[in-house]
């Protein structure tokens, strides 16, 4: 009987081994391409997790498995003598359920000032969608202070715990449970002191009668070359 319980054993040690390893060995997701502007009277930010998708995590969303990415953005003001100073913060969720019977991804994006669910059948689009963040608003430009140095810092994270019952339990032991990129910073920023808020929300406003869903931002946010 011990005898048994000990090649057990073995066989458990050996198989935590082989899932370390093959951990060591995948690339960890990161923070791409942060980019910042403005819509309107908005700090608007865009962002691109690269590494996210491994085999494991799309074979889970392939058995209709929920998948959620979070990811935290802050925006914060660079001191010299003290603590960069916290402006504000956006917590947004990206979740991806497949729908195996009507053969549909359901993206699901969610956060503050965020709110937007899209159906398709490209399995690349969902996954395109999953990965980025494009205009996240992340502060109000009329908080901001022309002469001051200003970043944007992200990172991304997958927890199981926010997994449907029996999911969360079932892929407790999975590799990709529970991953966490590491912070990822923006160039230090200013506003454009020339900045006309009146002006740009007039653009805006005519823009959006044009075009629902218009892409890009305004280029009134000055990026410094670290």
């Amino acid at each position: 009987m011990a005898s048994k319980h000990k090649h057990l054993a073995s066989l458990i040690v050996m198989t935590v081994l082989l899932l370390t390893n093959e951990l060591t060995v995948e690339a960890a997701p990161s923070l791409v391409n942060i980019g910042v502007g403005t819509n309107g009277k908005t700090v608007v930010i865009n962002a691109r997790l690269v590494e996210g998708f491994t085999e494991d995590i799309e074979e889970a969303v392939e058995d209709g498995i929920p998948i959620t990415f979070t990811f935290e953005a802050e925006f914060r003001q660079a001191n010299t003598f003290w603590n960069d100073t916290l402006i504000s913060s956006n917590t947004i969720k990206h979740v991806i359920k497949y729908d195996s019977l009507k053969q549909v991804y359901r993206f699901t994006e969610f956060g503050k000032g965020v709110k937007r669910k899209i159906a398709t059948r490209n399995k690349q689009k969902s996954q395109k969608m999953m990965l980025t963040l494009s205009n996240i608003p992340i502060a109000s430009a009329r908080r901001l202070a022309f002469n001051e140095k200003y970043y944007v810092r992200i990172k991304a994270n997958l927890e199981t715990d926010s997994f449907w019952f029996p999911f969360n339990e079932l892929l407790f032991f999975l590799p990709f449970n529970n991953f966490n990129s590491a912070w990822a910073e923006s160039s230090p920023l200013s506003i454009d002191p020339d900045l006309d808020f009146e002006r740009t929300t007039r653009n805006n406003k005519m823009g959006r009668k044009n075009k629902r869903n218009f892409e890009g931002t305004n280029h009134v946010v000055r990026s410094f070359n670290k």
